[in-house]
């Protein structure tokens, strides 16, 4: 059974659990919609010991989180801004942001639109973000003394999973029935305290996985320096859809290129970049021998096989890639969520300066402007997805 199959059962399996899981709690679970919730105050308690511990740090730590949110919100509107001006001038999709999804191969792979990684790493990355996401949240709540009424998680369509601290009078996953104030369209959960305490329990959440991922990059940075550096061996992966991988090459040791014995994997990534079109090139691998066609590369002219090399064995490029995707997706997803948009953070944050400043009554406009961008964001999805309309 081959990686690829294998990824495709975890997959299955976890979607598995997931709907095992709410049958067998369905007493506990609320459903609104095709969101799933299961709620418990398990948790508070350690939140709340959390916050008490050096108050005067976690304060530190939610300002700096603050200053790094509006950076942020700066920096991922020029990105979305960009890319929509050049779609519209040039009519290519936007490479800027996309999607990310599972995937079944052993190696990140990007199609339009949406970024696959292998569904081990996805779904490690994911239980990490929504963790310390919302753990952040919580601590700096409790922190400017906000009430929290629970935490929990909730199941998206049976499949997607995520996290959740509710703060007093959230009441997420109620029914339609139940009195909610929405008075002012899309209404923050984190409505408690003065505006510079919600500020900084909005901002607490992305600020955690900035700081996560640059944990999570200083160890892929340590592991790459220390893990198989010195015995001279060249590994690969062969990433599906492409030539080496059509031609029956998974992941192993490389032997010879050519004829030719490789020995220095900077001396031979220079001679694989030279590779050219159509041509056919032998390889001898730990696996056997295979002759391999090159194709075009995409948005380039030389050839490509797709094999990735490195110096690591399979089982230190395993966990040597884990702790970069753990990284940066945790640093893309917390930059994603301050796009001043609601329902983001980085949308009520704005929120709650123009609430602050302007008046209630102009709250409108942040929402008129939230559904705009949440607009365009999808129609450049769908654009890069399907392509023109």
């Amino acid at each position: 059974m081959d990686a690829s199959t294998l990824r495709l059962g975890f997959l299955v399996g976890v979607i598995g659990l997931i709907s095992l899981f709410l049958w067998r709690d369905r007493e506990n679970v609320e459903r609104k919609g095709i969101t799933f919730f299961r709620r418990t105050d398990n948790g508070i308690d350690l939140i709340n010991k959390i916050a008490k511990k050096a108050p005067r740090v976690w304060n530190v730590y939610a300002w700096l989180g603050v200053v790094a949110a509006f950076a942020s919100m700066a920096l991922i509107t020029f990105v979305v801004g960009e890319g929509l001006i050049n779609t519209i001038l040039t009519g290519a999709a936007s490479e800027s942001f996309g999607l990310v999804a599972p995937g079944t191969s052993s190696t990140v792979s990007t199609q339009p639109g949406v970024t696959f990684v292998p569904a081990e790493y996805w779904l490690i990355s994911l239980i990490i973000i929504m963790v310390v996401h919302e753990l952040s949240h919580g601590i700096i709540a409790r922190l400017e003394d906000f009430e929290i009424n629970s935490v929990g998680v909730f199941v998206f369509g049976g499949v997607l999973p995520g996290a959740f601290v509710e703060p007093k009078g959230a009441l997420l996953g109620t029914s339609d029935g139940e009195d909610q104030d929405n008075s002012a369209g899309l209404s923050a959960p984190w409505d408690q305290g003065d505006w510079k305490s919600r500020l900084k329990v909005l901002a607490a959440g992305s600020w955690a996985n900035y700081v996560t991922g640059a944990i999570f990059l200083g160890a892929f940075v340590l592991a790459s320096s220390v893990m198989g550096g010195g015995s001279g061996d060249i590994y690969y992966t062969a990433q599906q859809g492409y030539p080496a991988s059509e031609a029956g090459m998974t992941q192993g040791k490389l032997i010879s290129f050519n004829g030719s014995e490789v020995d220095n994997i900077s001396k031979f990534v220079e001679s694989a970049e030279r590779i050219e079109v159509n041509e056919t090139y032998s390889i001898e691998t730990s696996e056997g021998d295979f002759n391999v066609t090159a194709t075009e590369r995409e948005r380039d002219d030389t050839g490509y096989l797709g094999v990735q090399f490195s110096s690591f064995s399979p089982l230190e490029n395993w966990f040597a890639s884990l702790l970069s995707v753990v990284a940066f997706l945790n640093i893309g997803i917390g930059m994603f969520n301050m796009l001043p948009a609601k329902p983001l953070d980085g949308g009520h944050m704005i929120d709650t300066l123009v609430e602050r400043f302007a008046g209630d009554e102009y709250r409108k406009y942040v929402n008129m402007w939230s559904l705009f961008v949440i607009i365009t964001l999808v129609g450049l999805l769908a654009y890069s997805i399907i392509g023109p309309f």
